[in-house]
């Protein structure tokens, strides 16, 4: 029999964003980590933080978002907004729940630049490499590259193979 096409719309919904991710997806190994740095660094954070007036977007979920940027190759951070907007894995890496409302664009640069302009990135880099997780994927093994594989960017902007 085929089946309706047709869309109802739901007053409530019960999606467990924990439940909708698996397991085994490699996300869920780096949200682990990042967690567990971003809890020993909660010290660091209160003192980044005035401690009234309007409430800021939590820096663990700039943290995360960020990552998220990163190893997704998103171009903007309009573009991460608007991903975060729809895609679940997204939502649930950062800490957003299915119905929270997601940033403007603009007031999650502000906030992320504010607390990245402070030694902050160095002591959250440094804590992720040394994290018992990560420890060992680390080598000082050196490697090489030959130079005509390695594109250079030029002052224009545009990507050129290096002569």
């Amino acid at each position: 029999m085929r089946g309706s096409d047709q869309v109802t719309g739901s007053l409530f919904s019960y999606v467990d964003l924990e439940e909708r991710i698996p397991t085994r997806h490699p996300l869920s190994k780096i949200r682990t980590v990042v967690n567990d740095v971003l809890r020993c660094l909660d010290v660091e954070f209160d003192r980044l933080y005035a401690g009234e007036g309007r409430p800021s977007i939590a820096p663990e979920r700039l943290i995360r978002a960020s990552l998220l940027q990163n190893l997704y190759s998103i171009r903007s951070k309009r573009q991460l907004v608007e991903q975060m907007d729809y895609n679940l894995l997204f939502r649930w890496f950062v800490g957003l729940g299915i119905d929270d409302a997601v940033w403007v664009p603009t007031v999650f640069t502000k906030n992320r630049d504010r607390m990245l302009t402070t030694d902050m990135s160095c002591k959250i880099m440094a804590a992720i490499l040394a994290h018992r997780e990560v420890a060992p994927l680390l080598s000082d093994d050196h490697f090489s590259v030959p130079s005509r594989q390695i594109a250079s960017q030029s002052p224009a902007g545009h990507w050129t193979a290096p002569r």
